[in-house]
């Protein structure tokens, strides 16, 4: 069992997710941020540019779409049903 994991936070910053998940391609991140908020928010490309931080459905979604960052703990309720770590 890893020591000292950080818990996952229920509704993050851009910013935040961005350093979640920086061993992944930031361009990728970036876009899937976007299209998320797009769809959930039903907003566009250049409204969602302007928010700085995620609700916890989008970012449950990320979760989804990207895995349990490493060094993260889900908190309890956080999901219906385990997700898949990276």
């Amino acid at each position: 069992m890893e020591m000292n994991k950080k818990v996952l936070p229920w509704s993050p910053t851009k910013a935040q997710v961005y350093r979640m998940f920086s061993k992944l391609n930031s361009q990728t991140i970036k876009e899937e941020i976007h299209e998320v908020m797009m769809k959930h928010r039903e907003k566009t490309k250049e409204e969602i540019k302007r928010k700085k931080i995620l609700f916890h459905p989008e970012f449950q979604k990320l979760i989804e779409l990207f895995g349990i960052p490493q060094g993260y703990e889900v908190p309890e309720g956080f999901f219906k049903e385990p997700v898949q770590k990276l």
